[in-house]
């Protein structure tokens, strides 16, 4: 009846129908022991199972095939310490539960629950629930109950179709849900009599009734969490409970989104609350809340409403839109906003009626319906607040009580700025500032003296010029009543870092707004981090945020391309969030902001690919190119004389020199590196004259020659880093531990030994042999020469010999362009990018063919690349990569190249024992295994195979293993209850045979 497969678990099958089967899932678990696996094939089991064996029960065949139904009793109760059940449809009607936990631990895996009963799943005294990938359903009842002290934790899974709640924690259950949906229920989420939770990054939608309920002294953690389509209260607070909701989103809730009552409490943060039909919030009956930068959008009646002895923190709330008022206090109720922005509510931004009292601390109150209104006998304080451009009044004071103003600038509104009805408004006016010079041609020439005095930037100067006298040009053709030129007033600042692209923005906001195109001209400057959040939701948050304080100047993204390369991880992208939200914002704002994106100028193609609206916005593009030695000698003279240091004449030309020979590689600054070379020299000087307590004045100013410290190694032969010795050996061990390649190993071998002993030779300040570090990979393909390039660049890193020791992969695609120019250009940036490393060129044989006819720009690729060898020949190696015979006629292609690459690598094929022992290397670290048959199928097979120009080797001996993992999976489909080493070991039978043409299997 039971096929034992190993002396520790034993796999027991269950059928109603197959021989050598148990025929009922009792039967089978009355007959295991502890550990065991019962394997139930498809099929229906009428029957109520009781584990009482710490069991993995697990359904065979396809999704829905293993079905247990019980009536009355459970479907499942566990009675073992411990049990597993997985991909089996639990199915349930006329009873208390389809799956009943009173005692120990019980994981479901892809299960589905059916049930017609007072509630799909309970959870008590103890027990705990592990589901992942489960589906819950029951239009009899509730999904899941866990209450006297129960656990779960449930993951990915679906609650849809309940009749009442989804999920109840009662009595001290406290449920976890993680990526969970629940939809088309009565309710999603109800903690009460002292309960609580997670929910952590569920979807909650289409909720007949509330969505999460939280009463009666409990509590609960909500977590990036959405609810949508709610027809109750989204989320409602009660009888003394105080729950978190964080960075979450509710939409469309058809009541209102957030309710207090009965003097719960809740901490809500970075939650956005959009388009509720009801309120946003409602606090009543002396319950409080705490809310940190949340928003409400479009709310349908007011966003905030605090009555009866509620009370309610707001800081850096945002509320925009709406048909009611955004934040109203009424009857005895508290509200203090910290930095509210409110605008264009179509009532009053903040009211505050009956005794309430409201404090308004900073923030703004914009273009609403009016700004603020004090009324019956309510107090409170307006500090530092800015209400303009409403629609109505500006501040309304119709209250018996005071109400202090203080720091306020209230202006620009439609009706009266301040209307005191009471007259007993306590005014504090903030004291006046005198006007800044509004007179455009003695400012901007100014200013424009101030762009012409920063050294370089020629390029940048004449661009920054022609958009001055563009706008000039514009406001001269409408005042001769001609239509205004095209003019993109966004712009992308393309070139290194330290190019002065921060000041050039800073200088071209205040020109605009000397131009009178800008209000105010002031520049935000932000990075990635200050846009994009870790929930959805808060970046369109933070971006808005950052777009608003630029509102009327400049808003400056710095390594705007890090927008659209993503988190690094495998989640949600959202920087691409932050892209699009911000040409959103320039759409809405067009005339009232300016942004600038700057970054590398390859990375910022990249950015501006990432949206389609991008392109027409951004039309403009400025490159800051690096400044040149003479040019970073200004900046340190200028430098000199900002802090009253002076550069003798000799001490000047030592400066020279060293820009002229620092490596230009990923560090460097440009204005950066000219500011730390002079902080450095005063820090020189200053140890210099330490001890010399009778230096003249005259002495401590001048800065000499011997204050330069020496140039960073960057480059190979420079030192260009701590060595490593540890790192050297293990990385030489790896190469040692390569299938094959001995002659390769050989060849890299000594190549390490000549630059470890070119290092001996000048740390003994000996004459060091000039050594070409450049290589030549000649050899077919898959011979392992991607693998040894990569390993010979962290060699090399760890000696000290390159900086960084990345190895840039590129071929002839990446180097070659459309038209002339273009690929001088492109080669230059790949190159540019292997500064400090390596860049490997596979098929380099390509460029000096010529595909086609036409113009042969793969030979301007390798002209370049001689060039560029030659003017950074401490700072990259270069291995090009090729069928030998092929990379003859590469190097022919430039007299320069064989002088380079003097060192060839030859890269031979593998012997047929070779491919095998890559074969069950790989097929080892994937868990399987090949008996000595196996093996010697594998040599008969690469023995035979044909070894044209277009064979794989490693590459091949790779596509043999997958095919012979194909084809083991395909022998265990006819298996029925396969053991462990069925599952593991591949046979001969497994192993395809050579194709009569030499292609790949599978390929044939």
């Amino acid at each position: 009846m039971a096929s034992r497969l190993t002396s520790v678990r034993s796999v027991l099958s269950v059928s109603a129908t197959d021989s050598d089967c148990f025929r009922t899932i009792n039967d089978a678990i009355a007959a295991a022991v502890d550990g065991d696996v019962i394997a139930v094939r498809p099929g229906t089991y009428r029957e109520s199972v009781v584990i009482e064996r710490e069991i993995t029960l697990s359904g065979a065949g396809s999704a829905g095939e293993v079905r247990i139904e019980a009536s009355g009793a459970p479907a499942v109760h566990l009675a073992a310490e411990r049990a597993t059940v997985s991909g089996i449809v639990l199915s349930h009607r006329d009873g208390e539960a389809a799956v009943d936990l009173t005692a120990g631990s019980l994981r479901m895996d892809e299960c589905t629950v059916t049930a017609d009963s007072a509630v799909a799943i309970a959870v008590r005294g103890g027990a705990e629930l592990h589901a992942r990938d489960c589906r819950v359903t029951n239009p009899g009842g509730a999904g899941l109950l866990v209450f006297d002290g129960g656990g779960a934790e449930v993951r990915a899974s679906t609650f849809t179709g309940i009749a009442t709640t989804a999920v109840v924690a009662r009595s001290g259950g406290a449920p976890r849900l993680v990526d969970c949906d629940i939809t088309e229920s009565g309710g999603a989420f109800l903690a009460a009599d002292n309960g609580g939770g997670t929910v952590k990054n569920c979807r909650i939608e289409r909720v007949n009734g509330p969505g999460i309920v939280v009463e009666e002294n409990s509590t609960l953690s909500v977590d990036g969490t959405t609810l949508s389509e709610v027809e109750g209260v989204a989320f409602l607070v009660g009888a003394g409970s105080s729950p978190t909701l964080l960075d979450s989103t509710i939409v469309n809730a058809q009541a209102q989104a957030i309710v207090l009552v009965q003097g719960g409490t809740a901490t809500v943060e970075r939650t956005e609350i959009r388009g509720a039909r009801g309120h946003g919030l409602h606090v009543l009956d002396s319950s409080r809340v705490d809310l940190t930068e949340c928003v409400f959008t479009d709310s349908g009646h007011d966003a905030v409403l605090v009555g009866s002895t509620g009370s309610a923190n707001l800081t850096k709330v945002t509320v925009t839109g709406g048909t009611g008022s955004a934040i109203i206090a009424e009857d005895n109720a508290t509200v203090t906003l910290t930095e509210p922005r409110i605008e264009r509510t179509k009532g009053t931004a903040v009211i505050a009626r009956g005794s309430a009292r409201v404090r308004v601390d900073g923030g703004t109150l914009r273009e609403c319906g009016t700004g603020a209104l004090w009324e019956g006998a309510a107090t409170g304080e307006l500090g530092g607040v800015v209400v303009e451009q409403n629609l109505g009044d500006g501040v309304v004071l119709r209250s018996s009580e005071p109400v202090d103003l203080r720091g306020c600038r209230i202006e620009r509104n439609r009706g009266k700025d301040l209307r005191d009805d009471a007259g007993i408004a306590q005014v504090e006016t903030p004291q006046e500032t005198p006007p800044l010079k509004t007179e455009k041609s003695d400012d901007l020439t100014t200013l424009l003296d101030q762009l012409n005095t920063l050294v370089g930037l020629d390029g940048v100067k004449r661009e920054v010029e022609t958009l001055v006298r563009l706008h000039q040009m514009a406001e001269r053709r409408a005042a001769a009543g001609l239509p205004s030129p095209p003019l993109g007033r966004h712009l992308v600042f393309a070139g290194s870092p330290g190019t002065g692209k921060t000041t050039i923005a800073r200088l071209y906001g205040r020109i605009l707004t000397a131009l009178g195109v800008l209000r105010t001209g002031q520049l935000i400057e932000v990075a990635r981090a200050d846009l994009v959040a870790a929930v959805v939701g808060g970046t369109a948050l933070k971006t808005a945020e950052k777009f608003d304080e630029a509102l009327g100047g400049v808003l400056f993204i710095d390594e705007a391309y890090a927008l659209s390369a993503g988190g690094g991880g495998n989640g949600p992208d959202f920087g691409r969030e932050a892209i699009d939200t911000l040409v959103k914002l320039m759409e809405d704002h067009r005339d009232d902001v300016v942004v600038i994106v700057a970054g590398y100028t390859n990375d910022m193609r990249t950015f501006m690919a990432a949206n389609p609206g991008l392109a027409s916005r951004f039309t403009r593009t400025i490159e800051f190119t690096d400044y040149t030695a003479p040019e970073l000698v200004t900046i340190v003279e200028g430098l000199c004389r900002a802090h009253d240091y002076r550069l003798e004449f000799e001490t000047r030309a030592a400066v020279h020199a060293y820009f002229t020979k620092l490596p230009r590689d990923a560090t460097f600054g440009n204005g950066r590196t000219a500011r730390k070379v002079f902080e450095e020299m005063v820090g020189r000087q200053a140890y210099r004259l330490a001890e010399d307590e009778h230096a003249p004045a005259v002495a401590l100013t001048r800065l000499l020659p011997e204050d330069l410290g020496p140039l960073p190694g960057s480059g190979i032969g420079a030192g260009a880093g701590r060595i490593d010795q540890e790192q050297v050996d293990r990385l030489l061990s790896d190469l040692r531990g390569l299938v094959g390649l001995d002659d390769v190993k050989s060849e890299v071998s000594s190549m390490v030994d000549l630059l470890d002993s070119a290092r001996q030779r000048r740390e003994a300040n000996l004459p060091v042999p000039s050594l070409s570090r450049h290589l030549i990979f000649a050899g077919p393909p898959g011979t392992g020469k991607t693998t040894v390039a990569r390993l010979y660049g962290s060699i090399l890193a760890a000696m000290g010999v390159l900086a960084q020791g990345q190895v840039i992969e590129v071929s002839r695609a990446d180097l070659v362009g459309e038209y002339i120019g273009h690929t001088a250009k492109r080669t230059t940036e790949s190159f540019d990018r292997a500064r400090g490393g390596l860049l490997f060129i596979d098929e380099a044989y390509t460029l000096s063919s010529r595909p086609g006819g036409g113009q042969d720009f793969g030979r301007e690729a390798i002209d370049t690349l001689v060039k560029l060898m030659e003017d950074h020949r401490d700072e990259v190696v270069v291995i090009a990569a090729g069928y030998a015979d092929e990379m003859e006629g590469f190097l022919a292609a430039n007299p320069g190249l064989q002088s380079r690459f003097s060192h060839h690598v030859q890269f031979a094929n593998y012997t047929a024992d070779e491919l095998v022992t890559i074969v069950s290397q790989h097929a080892t670290k994937v868990g399987y295994e090949c008996t000595a048959s196996t093996v010697t199928a594998l040599r008969s097979h690469f023995l035979a195979v044909r070894r044209d120009q277009s064979f794989g080797n490693g590459r091949y001996a790779r596509q043999v293993l997958d095919e012979a993992v194909t084809r083991h999976a395909r022998r265990m489909r006819g298996i029925t209850a396969p053991t462990i080493s069925d599952l593991c070991v591949l046979l001969p039978e497994d192993i395809p045979a050579p194709s009569a043409n030499g292609k790949p299997p599978g390929q044939g």
